[in-house]
C-alpha cells in the first residue's frame, strides 16, 4: 500500500503539476521517508534547472526503486493536508521531547520558552502561501469589480448585525481587525455578541474568547435575545407561561447546523500563542476576544502595560492576517481621556497601536437617555469618523437603530 508522501510524488509526475503543491508551502522537511524527501528534492531541483517537473521516466531511472501509483488516498488538497499533518506531528513531538528534558533539568523557566517556540514553530512551518502575482491577476479582480457593479450594496464579508456597521464595513471581511472600544459598562459586550450571533446566523463559525464575562451569562444573554425574553428573568425564574413556551421552543432544538464555540479556557488562550492554538484546534471563520487587554504578553512577559498591549494588539492583527480570518475585539477606553467631544481616536487605553493596527475602531458611548447610545466610528481605513443611534432593549431583548443614510460620506 503506497503512502501519502508517494502519493503526491506520483500526483506531481503524473500530472506535472508541482505548482499546487509548492504553493501550499510543502518542502522536502515534508517528507519523514529519507527516500522520499531525496526524490522530492530532486524534482525541487530538477524544475529549477528545466522550468518544469519531471517526468516518471526521469524520476525512475535516477530513483529506480520507487513506484508510482494512479490510484491516490483522496485529491491532492487532502494529500496536502496530511502532509501538513505529519510535518506537525513531528514538529510537536521532538518539541515535547526538548520540554520534558528542560523541564527535569532546569523547571519550568527554561521548558516554557521552548513550548512556546514549538508551537510558534508548528504552525508557522505549515501555514499556506500568501504570494500572490498581482501582474495576472487583473482579470480576477475585474470580474470583483463586476460583481460590486452588478450588485450594489451587497456586502463582501459577515453581516455585522447592525445596518450602520453593515453600511461602513460591507460586512466583516478575513484578515481584518475590528476593535470595539468605550467606557466601562458600554455595552461593548452585548454589541459585540450580537455581532456574534449575526456571524452564526449567516453560517458562519465563531469562535468566542471572554475575559470579560463567564459562560453562563454569555449563554443567558443569547437565549434572552433568541427567545425575546429578559436575560434577568432566567436567572430568577420569573417566567410567564409565554415568556416559557417561547424560551422552549427556541431551545428544544439544535440552533444550526454548525458551531458556535464560547471557550471557558482562559488559561489556555490567554496569549496570542493559546489563541492560535485554539483556532488550529477549532478552526472558526471568525473569532471574537471580549477584553483583548487581559491578555498576556510573551514578548515582554508583561500584562496590561504600553509595550504588552502595543505588542498584543500587533499580534492580533498578525494572527487575522495568517489565518485569514477576521479578528473582532473588545478593549477599554479611559475616561481621563474623553474631552468635550466624548470618545476619539485617542481615548483608548494605554497604546495607540489599538488604532494603528485596527481597519475599523468603533466606541459606544453612552447618552443621556437611558438605553440609547452612540456608535461611533473612530477610525477606519475606507471611512471617516462618523456615528450612529442605537438603542438597547431588555423588554423584550432588542437592537433597534435611527435610519442610516444611503449616501454615507466615504
Amino acid at each position: 500500500m503506497s503512502s501519502v508522501e508517494e502519493e503526491v510524488i506520483s500526483y506531481i509526475a503524473l500530472t506535472g503539476d508541482l505548482e499546487t503543491v509548492t504553493n501550499a508551502r510543502v518542502t522536502a522537511d515534508h517528507f519523514l521517508d529519507p527516500k522520499n524527501r531525496a526524490i522530492f528534492a530532486g524534482i525541487l531541483a530538477f524544475r529549477a534547472d528545466f522550468g518544469e517537473p519531471p517526468t516518471p521516466e526521469v524520476i525512475g531511472r535516477d530513483h529506480p526503486g520507487f513506484r508510482f501509483t494512479e490510484d491516490s488516498s483522496g485529491p491532492v488538497d487532502y494529500l496536502i493536508r496530511e502532509l501538513h499533518e505529519a510535518r506537525r506531528r513531528t514538529i510537536i513531538d521532538l518539541g515535547l521531547d526538548a520540554v520534558a528534558q528542560a523541564l527535569d533539568s532546569n523547571g519550568s523557566e527554561a521548558a516554557l520558552p521552548l513550548l512556546r517556540m514549538m508551537l510558534a514553530h508548528a504552525t508557522t512551518a505549515t501555514a499556506t502561501s500568501r504570494e500572490i502575482d498581482y501582474a495576472s491577476t487583473g482579470a480576477a479582480r475585474l470580474d470583483l469589480y463586476r460583481q460590486a457593479r452588478d450588485n450594489p450594496g451587497e456586502l463582501l464579508g459577515i453581516p455585522t448585525g447592525f445596518a450602520f456597521l453593515d453600511k461602513v464595513t460591507l460586512g466583516i471581511q478575513p484578515q481584518q481587525m475590528i476593535v470595539l472600544t468605550g467606557l466601562a459598562k458600554s455595552c461593548k459586550t452585548t454589541v459585540m455578541l450580537g455581532m456574534t450571533r449575526s456571524a452564526y446566523d449567516y453560517g458562519a463559525k465563531p469562535l468566542l474568547v471572554s475575559f470579560e464575562m463567564p459562560y453562563q451569562e454569555i449563554a443567558r444573554r443569547l437565549d434572552g435575545f433568541l427567545a425575546k425574553v429578559n436575560p434577568k428573568k432566567l436567572q430568577t425564574g420569573e417566567l410567564s407561561r409565554r415568556e416559557w413556551q417561547a424560551l422552549e421552543k427556541a431551545l428544544s432544538g439544535p440552533l444550526g447546523e454548525q458551531p458556535y464555540i464560547v471557550t471557558e479556557d482562559r488559561a489556555g488562550a490567554m496569549t496570542l500563542t493559546g489563541i492560535q492554538s485554539k483556532i488550529d484546534q477549532l478552526s472558526p471563520s471568525v473569532v471574537f476576544i471580549d477584553g483583548a487587554y487581559f491578555l498576556f504578553d510573551e514578548i515582554s512577559r508583561e500584562s496590561q502595560t504600553p509595550i504588552a498591549l502595543t505588542n498584543i494588539s500587533r499580534g492580533l492583527k498578525k494572527l487575522a492576517l495568517n489565518n485569514d480570518l477576521p479578528v473582532v475585539v473588545t478593549t477599554q477606553s479611559l475616561s481621563h481621556k474623553v474631552g468635550a467631544k466624548g470618545l476619539t481616536a485617542n481615548s483608548l487605553g494605554y497604546t495607540s497601536a489599538w488604532v494603528q493596527d485596527a481597519d475599523l475602531v468603533v466606541g459606544m458611548e453612552a447618552t443621556d437617555e437611558d438605553f440609547f447610545y452612540r456608535m461611533k466610528v473612530l477610525a477606519s481605513r475606507n471611512a471617516p469618523p462618523q456615528e450612529h443611534l442605537i438603542s438597547i432593549s431588555w423588554d423584550p431583548p432588542a437592537f433597534e437603530e435611527a435610519a442610516v443614510d444611503d449616501d454615507l460620506p466615504y
